[in-house]
């Protein structure tokens, strides 16, 4: 037997070549830990000194088993006798590389990184996942097209300053065709081509002023190495899940499936440049029965794992051409949570965005926290009787005194009137 070579590996996401310079490449990919602690792999075998270079797969197969049916397969289609000895050495290398995972590294001797950059001000940041969740139909998808787009073209939207990178639509709910024309209309009303737009990080790459997109089917899980090879490709840095329950396999108020989705959400890319991501997300039945305040629907980990959740609520009158909309936020891990959003959304020459006075539309105001309402009121009427409050909320006297007697933004004077700090807000 001749003597090999010594392989080299090479990765590409999660997928896995091992090489030889006499012309053999074993690629591994779709790795699969058993239980029993063997691993599965989807395995190919290619000889450039063959006439016909692919000699066998894609096969599944163990690679932590014998290689007997494997090295027979081989022996069938080529001359070379060394089959199994190249396939121990691939495996022990795609073995001891996918168990590895991430270092252990000693934090001290890090040299202070960067602060968490925000990608969209206040809402979304560098690396984390980020969930917005409402009821159906009113608008969810859109506003999420619009924030990618404001991330790829590094424009601001609705007021809020953005940093660049680009962006990726992952849709298991509409179409390529629906999502290009709604794009298109995001543009127009910025004066972009969809067609014409440079990548600033590489002016070269022919990157148009359109994000990237992809229709999905099934769990992101299934796509992982897929993805993470275009990921890397393209240098897509926000991804946008639209929407969380197909993308998980359909069993949102699961546990298994819900952490398994944001465990392939968290491979897409490397673990010292995770993306940042957008996770669309529906609302538990409470809520579409008409209750104020809501949370996503499915397992507690849709609201425990993300670093910022947000919920969307929307006011549109019948006939027209717009949508308010109301983004409160629900969640932080990243510093304190922010006093709610408002924005109105246009069809006209294009698909515009742009701030609004929240207290402008009393749909939206009524959907407010309770403090955020008294808070209003105060601010426009002045110091308040808890029995006016109640009057005009519709909330009893004893739920105002106690929330409000719980927030230390609100003071109860001598006469039993409410008032609240502004420079607190």
């Amino acid at each position: 037997m001749s003597m090999l070579s010594v392989p080299i590996l090479e990765t590409v996401g999660n997928i896995y070549v091992v090489k030889w310079v006499e012309g053999v490449e074993i690629t591994f990919q779709r790795l699969y830990d058993h239980r029993d602690y063997h691993v599965d792999a989807e395995i190919t075998v290619v000889d450039a000194e063959e006439l016909n270079p692919r000699l066998l797969g894609p096969v599944r197969s163990s690679i932590t088993k014998t290689w007997r049916a494997m090295v027979h397969d081989l022996e069938d289609v080529s001359e070379r006798e060394d089959w199994r000895q190249r396939l121990r050495q691939a495996s022990q290398l795609v073995l001891e590389r996918h168990r590895t995972g991430a270092p252990v590294v000693a934090l001290g001797d890090y040299e202070a990184p960067e602060p968490t950059a925000e990608m969209l001000e206040g809402i979304i940041w560098e690396g984390m996942p980020t969930l917005l969740y409402g009821p159906g139909g009113i608008g969810k998808s859109i506003i999420g097209l619009n924030i990618l787009s404001a991330i790829h073209t590094g424009r601001a939207m609705a007021g809020l300053e953005t940093k660049q990178s680009n962006s990726l639509i992952l849709d298991w709910e509409t179409s390529d065709r629906q999502t290009w024309w709604r794009n298109a209309e995001i543009l127009r009303a910025q004066d972009i081509s969809p067609n014409t737009w440079e990548d600033p990080q590489a002016p070269d790459s022919g990157r148009t002023g359109m994000v990237f997109y992809r229709f999905m089917h099934g769990p992101l899980a299934d796509d992982v190495e897929y993805l993470r090879q275009q990921i890397a490709e393209k240098r897509i840095g926000t991804v946008c899940v639209d929407s969380a329950g197909p993308a998980c396999g359909g069993e949102p108020e699961s546990a298994a499936p819900t952490l398994k989705f944001f465990e392939a959400l968290r491979m897409l890319t490397d673990h010292d440049k995770p993306l940042q991501s957008l996770v669309i997300a529906h609302v538990t039945h409470a809520a579409r029965a008409g209750a104020t305040k809501s949370s996503p629907f499915g397992s507690v980990y849709w609201q425990n794992i993300p670093r910022q959740v947000f919920e969307l609520q929307s006011a549109q009158a019948q006939g027209a051409n717009h949508s308010d909309y109301a983004l409160h936020h629900r969640k932080s891990n990243l510093g304190p949570l922010r006093k709610p959003l408002a924005f109105r959304l246009t069809w006209g020459k294009g698909c515009i965005i742009e701030p609004i006075d929240l207290r402008d539309n009393a749909r939206l105001v009524a959907g407010l926290d309770l403090p955020d309402r008294a808070r209003i009121l105060i601010e426009d009427g002045g110091p308040m009787p808890v029995a006016r409050l109640a009057e005009t909320t519709g909330v009893p006297e004893r739920v105002i005194n106690a929330e409000l007697g719980r927030d230390d933004r609100f003071t109860l004077d001598s006469g039993g009137a409410w008032s609240a700090a502004e420079s607190d807000w």
